[in-house]
């Protein structure tokens, strides 16, 4: 049973952060997705390979069978959660496989558990340090132990389920040979027994991950990549995995994601897991890895914590297009922006004439089928400067109906979630899963208002929503969800 004046604590320290409004929300979406998760456990049983399935995998015969290197930096780890650990990882189904373990303590405990078991077999590779460098250096010490042609990130303290290493092979044989991939994985109870939270997530979507590190567990890289980005920054210790992750897919020609939960991430009382502020200087560092890769790309951008730890708002760049007239109706003609309304009803059906949008020389168009409206103050700019990216030609708002819900879903490619539902109808103050209705993100269709480039008109006649989405994303550019443009219905 939780400790009362420890529970209490953390609801004072959640009342602050968000005020009552928001908490009680948070507090109800929590309670709703636990309600809808209640059958978690049993779902991922059946979903995790029995004894025959392991057997069959076994003896699955693949043409590529890379070595896979586990990184562990060790600290301290207690011997039970280090012996589960080491044993989920030799005893996956898909045997090259070596565990490199990298131990900074100042005991001798793990050092004798670890030889324990490298003494009965030889992929497990372990040094002890001389010193603790924290945990960016720890790991790249296990870096250099890695001889793997791929090397994964493990917490010493955390599990691989069952298949995870032979699910990673087999989708690298199937879509060739990418230079990163992740998985879907949850939270696991200090004694193994429950299993809950799970995080269902999208495929690789670069504009979700500077708004926070989805990609986390369990990512393995190609060593030689990871070797040639530098290894880890201990600069960023606390969001070493981040600043990483950041490196490695700006890197990489393909990411690739497996939408399996693969990983377990042990819920106890010192982890962020369970106690967000038990490491506040890692959100710090997680901003710091995300304005360095705007840098790195190019992009003008500032980084701003959001209300939830971890997760983060980018403010682009302003364009310089004053705009003083907030209503869309009046607003042709005052500006360099054309608005086009459409019919609510049946939104992928709607038809508009490429020809006579053509007839408009404005830089941007809006779509929108909202008739009646109100928006936020920074509504404009958070569209503008979006879109004015190079590689952005369809920034979509947050939009509220008349009963101040959200009038779309809001959905990205690759979430195959079982225990979720549409965003459609969220209401106002409610996050969503993941906190992803306030999260900038890649979408792959529009919300109920968006702003579009207007040379990407060019060459349509008669065009449906989605086919304007479908011609944006073959030339090579992004469809962006800015939660900070707001609408309201009027």
């Amino acid at each position: 049973m939780a400790n009362p004046i420890r529970l209490c604590g953390r609801g004072l320290r959640y009342l602050r952060q968000y005020g009552p409004a928001q908490l009680y929300y948070k507090i109800k979406e929590r309670r709703d997705r636990d309600r809808a998760e209640r059958g978690y456990d049993t779902w991922l049983s059946e979903k995790l390979p029995g004894e025959q399935e392991e057997k069959e995998q076994r003896e699955t015969i693949f043409s590529k069978t890379p070595c896979i290197s586990i990184l562990v930096p060790a600290y301290e780890t207690p011997e039970k959660f280090l012996r589960q650990m080491i044993e989920s990882v030799l005893g996956q189904s898909y045997e090259n496989v070596e565990l490199c373990i990298a131990d900074g303590s100042s005991s001798e405990k793990v050092r004798q558990v670890a030889e324990e078991y490298a003494r009965q077999d030889h992929r497990l590779r372990y040094e002890k340090l001389r010193e603790n460098k924290g945990i960016s250096e720890n790991t790249n010490a296990a870096l250099k132990m890695a001889q793997g042609d791929y090397v994964g990130l493990l917490d010493h303290d955390d599990i691989l389920l069952p298949g995870a290493l032979f699910e990673i092979v087999k989708a690298l044989n199937e879509n060739g040979e990418a230079d990163a991939i992740y998985t879907d994985e949850d939270k696991v109870s200090m004694d193994l027994s429950h299993h809950f939270q799970p995080h269902f997530k999208p495929d690789f979507n670069m504009e979700y991950l500077c708004s926070n590190n989805y990609i986390c567990h369990f990512f393995v890289v190609r060593r030689e990549l990871a070797c040639r980005v530098g290894g880890f920054r201990s600069e960023y210790d606390g969001a070493q995995d981040h600043d990483f992750i950041f490196r490695c897919v700006e890197e990489a020609e393909e990411v690739l994601h497996i939408p399996k939960v693969l990983y377990s991430w042990r819920c106890h009382e010192a982890s962020t897991a369970n106690n967000p502020e038990s490491k506040l200087y890692a959100y710090e560092a997680g901003k710091r890895a995300v304005s360095a890769h705007l840098e790195r790309a190019g992009v003008k951008g500032e980084v701003l914590h959001t209300s939830n730890y971890g997760f983060y708002r980018i403010r682009f760049q302003k364009v310089d297009m004053e705009i003083l007239i907030n209503s869309f109706e009046n607003l042709n003609g005052q500006s360099n922006i054309k608005v086009v309304y459409y019919g609510k009803v049946c939104n992928n059906s709607v038809i508009f004439s490429g020809t006579e949008l053509r007839k408009n020389k404005e830089c941007y168009m809006l779509f929108t089928c909202v008739q009646k409206e109100k928006v936020n103050r920074d509504f404009w700019d958070e569209l503008l400067s979006c879109c004015a990216r190079p590689e952005v030609g369809m920034v979509c708002a947050r939009v509220y109906d008349k009963k101040r819900q959200l009038s779309s879903d809001i959905s990205m490619a690759g979430v195959q979630d079982p225990f979720g539902k549409s965003m459609k109808g969220l209401k106002k103050g409610c996050m969503g899963y993941f906190h992803r209705a306030l999260l900038q993100q890649e979408l792959v269709e529009p919300t109920d208002c968006f702003l579009v480039k207007r040379e990407l008109i060019e060459g349509l006649d008669d065009f449906t929503t989605q086919e304007l989405c479908e011609k944006i994303k073959k030339q090579g550019y992004k469809i962006i969800y800015n939660p900070w443009a707001i609408v309201y219905e009027g």
